[in-house]
């Protein structure tokens, strides 16, 4: 099929990708919903939680981690929508994205192995308490996802700002998609700079609500792009 401008009735991989931002849409709220009540300003509190329930942590971390690349995807189907006036940022967005959801993959690998050092830690006699801890510090959000974490904000929400300054150039979109888009972008570059210094602890609710907001624009979009892709032909 030649490629040309807009969603194309029967493109399969924008098919794939409106069913992937859905898909995505409900991986990422099934999986984020724990965590969305869960109090992470307090390390210590933290790991106490964490160790009591770490089998639900490591089912979140590959749910969460399972949505952002079922996201990928579907943003994958937006960027072959948009070849004319905003294909730039479309491919643009689409190495940031790929970037990006490395970086989260790796982030939520560092919090399975952060519940598997806790049980470890748990289970450790009492000779060996201290070096099974320092394992736990490593893998904590003091740890490598000390750096990692806003490393991921910063680029994942970098790669949906230029997808929806895209959306916007391209006159395919519902504008307001555009605008969405962009905002959550405006929104989620600045607090992953501010993380950077500060830490992910002081401004996490913030991300969580910027999370929560950006799965339904998923949902949005996906919605927007299987309307058009899926219909059937007259």
């Amino acid at each position: 099929m030649a490629q040309q401008e807009g969603i194309v009735r029967g493109d399969p991989l924008q098919k794939i990708g409106s069913a992937s931002l859905i898909i995505g849409f409900i991986l990422l709220t099934i999986g984020g919903i724990w965590p969305l009540f869960v109090d992470f300003s307090d390390i210590q509190t933290g790991q106490r939680v964490f160790g009591e329930h770490a089998v639900l942590l490591q089912a979140c971390a590959l749910l969460l981690t399972f949505g952002f690349w079922a996201a990928t995807i579907g943003m994958a189907g937006v960027h072959r929508s948009i070849i004319a006036g905003g294909a730039a940022w479309a491919r643009l967005s689409f190495y940031f994205l790929v970037m990006g959801t490395t970086l989260w993959t790796i982030g939520m690998s560092l919090d399975i192995s952060y519940a598997a050092a806790l049980l470890n830690w748990q289970a450790a006699p009492e000779a060996g308490k201290e070096a099974a801890h320092n394992v736990v510090v490593m893998f904590s959000g003091v740890g490598f996802g000390r750096g990692l974490f806003p490393l991921e904000v910063i680029v994942i929400w970098m790669a949906y700002a230029f997808m929806a300054i895209g959306m916007i150039r391209s006159g395919i979109y519902a504008r307001w998609l555009g605008w969405v888009g962009l905002i959550l972008g405006l929104v989620g570059v600045p607090l992953g700079i501010s993380q950077t210094f500060t830490g992910r602890e002081a401004s996490l609710n913030i991300f969580k609500g910027l999370l929560v907001i950006t799965t339904f624009w998923f949902l949005a979009v996906g919605i927007w792009v299987g309307r058009k892709a899926w219909r059937r032909a007259r």
